[in-house]
């Protein structure tokens, strides 16, 4: 594409010393705000800019002026409302030169990637560049982090779901690789093991003792690529080595539909490879916030393997806003949320390979909420399956205050002070469903806020709210309860807790639950996505290590019942 032609003309990059990046932070600063004369003052007044296309002269710029119209040339060609994120992975140095590969994001879906091979002179700009071009294999493969924003830089999806998949043991068990924005994951079935992973390179990551860990105990090593996909994965751990093969116990497409409002929402249809189809099928709903197909830490795809390897077709789908998918997320609320899940049940009604007589709604947290606000809307899902969903029983204003009661008590905050918070909680709920209620949360706002303990978490008062903002507590319906929905819902429903969960109180929505037909489990030990826990306040993912062991055995049962 002729954009990416010109944007690898107008690169200069650097190293990753303080003084080496800055100026690329320069120019990375001038890309995000289009500003052709900032990014050329990244580069000495004589500096030379050449690009080294594939059967074709090199173009180049030399001096100031020529290069500020390159960059004016290459800014003109974007969408104004598109972001350009500009970002580097540095892959050799000696003295003042350094090569290395760029990535530029254009918006949240196309994405250009080239080589470059800069000296950087005494003032600390640019003298010199040799661009050419490059792929996302290039830099993913690449080691070492990115020069900036390295923590949050999100992993290439097309990319990595080559890496993702199941893999089989010498000893018979699997390893299930996932994918989450910023890292991989791995859950072995056997030990019910679950490991984030820090990225070496693209196909080297490491592993410590829990979930989230800076520690090294093992070293994954994923082989070269064979017909788009990773063949083999090498584990290093404890002095000993084992090679884990692919195994294909479903298949994986790109696909994408529109909601009906005409938002375009793209996603990953997961089709077992092995039974009889058509086949029943679920579409995965989504927990809080901006969440792609994959979920927060990977649990929609780790939610999503399960059942597809035990016989379901899985319709996985970038949140509006997120991913791949277009809308406005912030500013959706759960009616919102239930038309897209909708539209994906139509969607999957059109597959050959699903039984449309027979598609179901699954997923966590948030879930519970979409999930009845779908049925509430007409949806008629022949099953759902929802793991620690606040949303079948209590509204979001009552989870809100369990959730905050909880973590008020583990970060030690004394009664008396938690209970002010807590009234002042309780307070800027009854304001949002009546503003006569203003001065009672603004004198209980201002009783807390004289509390240095409480700051951090109080809500806004009366005078700090803007509900054209698009906050999630005017985009979703605080109120909206969800209990009588499911009392009258008569399809087969599994509703999976965690006695240790800091964001439901599954005893209370157990309890509320008695006279629904839904099936209704509490897992001993398990937090709010099923991993085993210590207590309540020893929930967080740097601290756990794996699935409790029942979970993985119900999401499979409830698989299996369909057939």
């Amino acid at each position: 594409m002729r954009w990416l032609v010109l944007l690898a003309c107008a690169l200069l990059f650097a190293a990753s010393s303080p003084a080496r990046a800055e100026p690329f932070a320069a120019l990375r600063e001038a890309y995000a705000a289009r500003d052709p004369a900032a990014a050329a003052a990244a580069y000495a007044s004589d500096a030379q800019l050449r690009y080294a296309r594939d059967g074709a002269p090199d173009e180049v710029y030399q001096g100031t002026a020529p290069i500020a119209a390159s960059f004016k040339a290459l800014f003109d060609r974007f969408d104004p409302r598109e972001k350009l994120d500009l970002n580097f992975r540095e892959t050799a140095r000696v003295g003042n030169r350094t090569q290395g590969i760029y990535r530029l994001r254009v918006g949240r879906v196309r994405v250009g990637y080239g080589r470059y091979d800069v000296v950087i002179g005494p003032a600390g700009t640019f003298i010199s560049d040799r661009s050419s071009p490059a792929s996302v294999a290039d830099f993913e493969e690449a080691a070492g982090a990115t020069l900036f924003t390295a923590d949050d830089d999100v992993l290439d999806r097309g990319y990595y779901q080559q890496l993702a998949g199941r893999y089989r043991l010498p000893d018979g068990c699997l390893l299930i690789v996932t994918r989450s924005v910023v890292r991989l994951f791995v859950r072995n079935s056997c030990t019910a093991s679950w490991r984030g992973l820090s990225r070496v390179s693209g196909r080297v990551w490491t592993s410590g003792a829990h979930v989230l860990s800076a520690e090294v105990w093992a070293r994954y090593r994923f082989a070269p690529f064979t017909n788009g996909a990773c063949p083999a994965l090498t584990i290093e751990e404890a002095g000993a080595t084992r090679t884990a093969i692919r195994i294909a116990g479903y298949r994986t497409q790109e696909v994408s539909f529109r909601s009906g409002d005409g938002t375009l929402l793209a996603g990953t249809l997961y089709t077992p490879r092995a039974g009889k189809h058509p086949r029943p099928a679920s579409v995965m709903l989504h927990g809080s916030g901006p969440q792609d197909r994959d979920g927060y830490a990977s649990i929609i795809a780790v939610l999503a393997d399960q059942l597809a390897a035990s016989g379901r077709v899985v319709l996985a789908f970038d949140k509006r806003g997120a991913g791949a998918s277009a809308g406005d997320g912030d500013r959706a609320g759960f009616d919102v949320l239930a038309a897209d899940a909708q539209a994906a049940m139509a969607y999957l009604a059109t597959r050959a390979e699903v039984d449309r007589r027979r598609i179901g709604l699954a997923g966590s947290s948030q879930a519970g909420w979409v999930a009845a606000k779908a049925i509430a809307r007409g949806a008629a899902p022949a099953d759902v399956l929802l793991l620690g969903a606040a949303g079948t029983a209590l509204t979001v204003a009552e989870q809100n205050l369990y959730n905050t009661r909880v973590r008020l008590r583990c970060a030690g905050v004394g009664t008396a002070d938690a209970q002010l918070a807590l009234d002042q909680q309780r307070a800027f709920f009854a304001y949002l469903r009546d503003p006569a209620q203003a001065p009672i949360l603004d004198a209980l706002t201002a009783r807390a806020a004289a509390r240095p303990v409480l700051r951090d978490w109080l809500f806004p008062d009366s005078r700090s709210i803007d509900r054209s903002a698009g906050a999630w507590y005017i985009a979703l319906d605080p109120f909206f309860d969800p209990l009588p929905v499911w009392q009258r819902y008569r399809g087969r429903a599994v509703f999976l807790f965690g006695a240790l969960d800091d964001a439901t109180p599954s005893a209370l929505a157990a309890r509320r639950l008695r006279r629904h037909p839904a099936r209704v489990a509490v897992l001993q030990g398990a937090q709010h996505l099923g991993l085993a826990a210590r207590d309540l306040c020893t929930a967080d993912l740097p601290v756990l290590s794996r699935f409790v062991p029942e979970l993985m055995p119900a999401v499979t049962a409830f698989s299996a019942a369909s057939d």
